[in-house]
């Protein structure tokens, strides 16, 4: 599967990564929003795992734009903030709760 992960804090963003590839996943991890859109621009990619928090466009706002270049994109919203309701329709965007670890990981990619 190939997963594109945004997260503006590069030590999370390496982290992550490295935890999305352990379970067998090719990955393109950037910092903005704005470097997520070359890559969809460029590659098809099976899901987008986005920071809810991003500097510049916020998550949702940017994961809207990345499904009408890819439509078939499946998503999944990575956030340490409280009070965001997770989504409870089918095809909605997963929410992962920071922080987690390798099981809680596998447990959304399965969700989405």
């Amino acid at each position: 599967m190939v997963i594109l992960f945004v997260e503006d804090e590069e030590l999370l963003r390496f982290q992550i990564a490295e935890m999305l590839r352990e379970l067998g996943h090719e990955v393109e991890a950037v910092g903005t929003s704005e470097d997520a859109m070359l890559v969809l621009g460029r590659r098809a990619v099976d899901v987008l795992i986005a920071d809810v928090g991003l500097p510049g466009m916020s998550g949702d706002v940017f994961a809207a734009e990345a499904r009408a270049i890819q439509p078939s994109l499946r998503v999944i919203f990575a956030t340490g903030r409280a009070g965001i309701p997770a989504p409870r329709d089918p095809g909605s965007p997963v929410l992962l709760r920071k922080p987690f670890g390798l099981q809680e990981l596998e447990e959304a990619l399965r969700s989405c």
